[in-house]
């Protein structure tokens, strides 16, 4: 919406709220959701699709056809198998440390006085990680599959479908994911000598961190699929 200059209220929720409210406020039970003239709309494929409608310069989609079919395919890995890779791995971390989940609301605005929201970290972790399939084996799946997924996006760097002056979709999709894989701590150190990292200049820094240490350490040196 920034690059669109398309002006936005934000509402910040906490987590599992969108369970139940989701459905009436923007029509789903994930974010991001938003509401444009009453419509609701959830997803954010469906909604670059609608931003692309409303305001079609710049253009998050290539004009010449073959380029636009890379560009949707390569979103719609980073929305469907990347994304959801950093959400299992910060689960993991919040179920052995809850207090870092806190750093992560940053200035938002929250209904009750953070004291007071404390105490359910711990319960709030468990909850995530039970709906996102953070068990522990799932996690180091992941981790052993990320230097692989990550030489995927330097692939399509080098291409040029990725990383481009003017970010497209895919750029926005799959560079979300990698600004939240660099708020933990431990994960950083996989994400050096990748081109990848650099479709995180697309976005602002993010608030919150997983401190180094959170995740245990024989987690770190498990053998990587190369």
């Amino acid at each position: 919406m920034r690059m669109k200059s398309i002006p936005y209220k934000r509402v910040d929720l906490l987590p599992m709220v969108p369970l139940a409210v989701g459905p009436l406020m923007w029509g789903g039970t994930t974010v991001p959701g938003i509401r444009v003239n009453g419509e609701k709309l959830v997803g954010s494929r469906t909604i670059m699709r609608k931003l692309d409608a409303m305001v079609p310069e710049p253009a998050m989609l290539p004009a010449d056809p073959s380029k636009r079919a890379e560009v949707l395919e390569a979103e719609l890995w980073g929305d469907e198998v990347f994304q959801s890779m950093p959400r299992r791995i910060l689960d993991a971390a919040f179920l052995r440390d809850a207090s870092c989940m806190e750093s992560y609301a940053g200035e938002a605005k929250m209904p009750l006085p953070r004291p007071l929201l404390r105490p359910a970290l711990p319960l709030t972790a468990r909850m995530m990680a039970l709906r996102n399939k953070a068990q522990d084996e799932n996690v180091l799946a992941d981790i052993k599959a990320l230097p692989t997924q990550l030489e995927k996006v330097d692939a399509w760097i080098a291409e040029g479908l990725l990383g481009g002056e003017q970010p497209n979709a895919a750029d926005l999709q799959i560079g979300s994911t990698i600004r939240l894989l660099e708020t933990i701590a431990d994960m950083r150190p996989l994400l050096e000598n990748h081109a990848a990292k650099q479709l995180t200049r697309y976005f602002p820094p993010m608030v919150g961190e997983a401190p180094a240490g959170t995740l245990p350490a024989e987690w770190l040196t498990v053998p990587t699929a190369a």
